[in-house]
């Protein structure tokens, strides 16, 4: 492992890792390495960064080349991974980086790289290493489950959460892959709620044309208990949590639902889909939570609605943020996911400053 803080950033060109660049080059953390296949696309971005007292340096990194990865990794006090889709990188990036020494943060990853991670012997061995992997440092999931932690702090006992999460936005052919393929039981369950310390499948039904602050527009909210709501439902033991994949149009879910009946791996109609809702009612990206305290039955104790332009500068703000904290040693050495490790108050606090979004705390809400 390299002595210096060095940090490499894996798809450091693509929308996140780009994101990621700049917000570590403005803060001064680094050296950083841009890596990835396109090493045009790399010098680029070193050149965009700008000189300064972070030196920048492109990369060639394939990941089918072990040999190339172990070599960059290596080089590295800390790897940053955004490249994709993460449903084929999956522990690959994961696994270099503990095999030399590195410690290791992924935009994405979520729940099958953390399942692979923990395979045998694997969760021992990042602990044996003293080496940190924090998986899920993204918008969603990731910031997701920062959020609504953060909110649960500000009331006594919180009881229920309502979650509303999604937009309007381009697709990336990474981040199309991942959305066509995050289904099955490693990511949530469609339809489900959590009641009373269980998943209760096929409880919730669609929300059409919901009005919500953090949306500009109404959306269609689809009910879908994702892996990291149930997991934030058993860490602040609530009663009740109702989670929801919102649409600003219709195109994408209309196409996301026919590639999934006919078993469609093809991403090409799925982002030409977002395009046209992007035509249609431009970019946005917003999550709304609602907390109850105690009785649930009437209004929520406090609402909290973040408004942003981009969901990948987002992810660009949690990674960095997750960077900087391993960087630290503020987190401890072994597997975790980014919303369970992260402190939520400090993350909401930086993001409450930050140009990337709009943060409003309210009461009861209305819509």
């Amino acid at each position: 492992m390299s002595d210096t803080t060095t940090i490499g950033i894996l798809g450091g060109y693509g929308a996140v890792g780009s994101a990621v660049a700049r917000r570590l080059h403005r803060s001064g953390a680094g050296p950083l390495l841009i890596a990835g296949r396109d090493r045009t696309q790399a010098e680029k971005l070193v050149h965009a960064l700008g000189t300064g007292d972070v030196a920048a340096e492109p990369v060639t990194v394939d990941l089918d080349d072990p040999t190339a990865l172990d070599r960059f990794a290596a080089r590295c006090r800390l790897l940053v991974n955004c490249a994709g889709p993460s449903y084929q990188v999956l522990d690959t990036v994961a696994r270099a980086a503990l095999r030399n020494g590195t410690d290791y943060v992924d935009a994405a990853g979520d729940d099958p790289v953390f399942l692979r991670l923990h395979t045998g012997d694997g969760a021992h061995e990042w602990h044996a290493a003293g080496r940190t992997a924090l998986l899920s440092a993204g918008a969603l999931p990731g910031l997701s489950g920062l959020l609504p932690r953060h909110l649960a702090h500000t009331v006594g006992q919180a009881t229920r959460i309502d979650a509303y999460l999604g937009g309007v936005a381009s697709l990336t052919p990474a981040a199309a892959g991942d959305v066509l393929l995050s289904r099955g039981p490693e990511h949530g369950t469609p339809g489900a709620s959590w009641r009373d310390g269980a998943v209760r499948e096929r409880s919730l039904a669609p929300r059409r044309g919901l009005s919500l602050a953090a949306f500009p527009r109404p959306v269609d909210a689809f009910p879908f208990l994702s892996t990291e709501a149930t997991r934030l439902a058993r860490a602040l033991a609530l009663r009740q949590v109702n989670w929801y994949t919102a649409f600003g149009g219709d195109r994408l879910p209309e196409q996301l639902a026919l590639s999934w009946a006919l078993g469609d791996t093809d991403t090409s109609d799925l982002i030409s889909a977002a395009a046209e809702d992007v035509r249609r009612h431009g970019s946005w990206y917003s999550q709304e939570f609602h907390i109850w305290d105690g009785d649930d039955a009437g209004p929520p104790a406090a609402v909290l609605s973040l408004v942003g332009d981009d969901s990948y500068e987002l992810s660009g703000f949690v990674a960095a943020a997750a960077a900087i904290a391993v960087l630290a040693g503020e987190l401890p050495s072994g597997v975790h996911f980014a919303a369970d490790a992260l402190d939520p108050t400090k993350i909401f606090q930086t993001l409450s400053t930050d140009p990337a979004a709009k943060i409003i705390l309210g009461g009861p809400a209305a819509g």
